[in-house]
């Protein structure tokens, strides 16, 4: 016999009697505050065409699982993909320009600019490949935002360029940005394009999303695009998210659940964990100053404690995917069945096409790798925005060598036979286990007299260990729990 769900808390009944006033508003759900439950009990209740954003296919295809047949469950982008010519979407699937192809098919030539050295002045030579890059993070910086057309605002340099130099760049270089948005959305132009150009002609058309009511989840990680196309919508949108659990303001989000002018409610009961690991994640949002708590649940009885460090864990969480394969590598040495909370598929095709790049051989099986000449162009162009989802997996084979990296890879345990997974707390988000083991690699200072930590890094550790269910060990980062509870003083880095 199947168990009846309990029925709704009374901050749930207070977000569904705002979501049939028909307004837009915001929904602030702290970690395990059972939004999903939320979201279906308003999927529910709301008549006519109703549709679910999500940032990725996973959770959006599980969201669908559990909504009613009225409520269609989409990322933005297939949203995008959908009503995009094919001939652009057809692009997805070319080999990327690496910088120095950009550059030459830019015809970009050196220039020079002034740096200023202990005060004095040496004349820097910008290369083509370098400028090719700047051209390259202009077009990712205009994809993210809600600009009508690339402006030359969206140029930027280091800061040791002087500001009269920059703006010489910025009017030198703003053609070929130009050039190069162009080219990203002509059919016949070779290069391979990323999602973000045609969820961004999406976006111009200035689209009307067919629903009578739109849930957004995730919103604190909106960027200024998926903001602007759900500002301009004439139905009710809810905006459903946690401003605590923004850990990707480096991808340009914009965290909606502070910015938005509209009305909210609150889901501020946890029904993951009990009290002790509430008493956790309450430290570091009292560091964030929020004053509104999060509560455990007092049926669940949660523990805090070393007792995992040898022991059975389900999860250990790192800060960096450096310390996610140095993690991995010690299990298997142990002989532990591990698991990478990652698309393990590409990281090893990945790494037998860096192989073959580092001894001078053309890449093959990795699209975006097929037109760089050698390794050191991959690591420059995974030093742009363009490039930056390739940032963590070059990182990965500069630190471990491909060899190391591929036995791993060969190595790993499916996550339903593994006796614990490894993850980075970004790949965390939004996942729970019942015991987790929190990493030594998140980064902070503890002095006696302070605590130095980021509000990012703030962030990040609450997401952390807030996935934990049953037992939460904090035996690594005890001493920055400690110093915050016992209020010494907090710098922000």
């Amino acid at each position: 016999m199947s168990q009846m769900p309990p029925p709704p808390t009374d901050e749930q009944q207070q977000a569904l009697a705002t979501a049939l006033t028909r307004q837009s508003f915001k929904v602030v759900a702290y970690a395990g505050a059972g939004k999903t439950t939320t979201l279906n009990l308003i999927g529910n209740e709301l008549r006519g065409r109703g549709m679910y954003l999500a940032f990725n296919k996973a959770i959006a295809s599980e969201a669908q699982q559990k909504f009613p047949r009225h409520v269609d469950c989409r990322t933005f982008h297939s949203l995008a993909f959908r009503h995009t010519a094919r001939d652009i979407t057809a692009k997805l699937k070319l080999p990327r320009f690496s910088p120095s192809r950009l550059a030459s098919d830019l015809q970009l030539t050196p220039l020079q600019v002034k740096r200023d050295i202990d005060g004095k002045h040496q004349f820097v030579t910008i290369t083509p490949e370098r400028q090719a890059r700047f051209v390259a993070d202009a077009v990712a910086t205009f994809c993210s935002t809600h600009a009508s057309y690339p402006a030359p605002r969206h140029l930027t340099f280091p800061d040791w360029v002087a500001p009269s130099d920059a703006e010489q760049l910025r009017d030198t270089l703003y053609p070929y940005v130009e050039r190069r948005w162009l080219q990203s959305i002509d059919p016949r132009h070779p290069a391979g394009i990323g999602h973000d150009i045609y969820l961004k002609l999406w976006a111009l058309a200035k689209p009307t999303i067919p629903a009578d009511f739109i849930l957004f989840d995730e919103a604190q990680d909106a960027d200024p695009l998926m903001m602007g196309i759900l500002s301009t919508q004439p139905t009710q949108v809810i905006y459903v998210g946690d401003a605590h659990q923004q850990i990707y303001e480096w991808r340009g989000a914009v965290n909606a659940m502070k910015r938005l002018p509209l009305p909210q409610t609150l889901l501020t009961q946890s029904f993951r964990f009990g009290d002790e690991i509430a008493t956790v994640a309450n430290t570091f949002l009292t560091a964030l100053q929020e004053d509104v708590p999060l509560r455990g649940n007092p049926l669940i009885k949660s523990t805090l404690g070393k007792s995992l460090t040898h022991g059975k864990k389900d999860a250990i969480l790192c800060r960096t995917n450096a310390s996610a394969m140095v993690n991995l590598l010690s299990g298997l040495k142990m002989g532990h069945k591990v698991a990478l909370q990652a698309d393990t598929e590409r990281l090893l095709k990945f790494s037998q096409s860096a192989e073959r790049l580092k001894e001078g051989k053309s890449a093959f099986g990795v699209p975006e790798l097929a037109y760089f000449n050698n390794w050191r162009e991959v690591q420059e162009y995974a030093e742009t925005n363009e490039g930056s989802d390739l940032k963590t997996l070059v990182k990965l084979v500069d630190e471990h060598g491909t060899d190391t990296l591929s036995q791993a890879i060969n190595s790993l345990s499916t996550l339903d036979k593994a006796d614990y997974i490894i993850s980075t707390a970004h790949k965390a988000k939004g996942l729970e286990w019942g015991r987790v083991q929190i990493d030594d690699d998140f980064y902070y200072d503890v002095t006696s007299q302070a605590v130095k930590i980021s509000p990012e890094e703030l962030r990040l550790l609450y997401v952390a260990c807030t996935r934990a269910k049953q037992n939460l060990d904090i035996f690594h980062i005890q001493n920055l729990v400690n110093a915050l509870q016992h209020k010494r003083k907090l710098i922000y880095s």
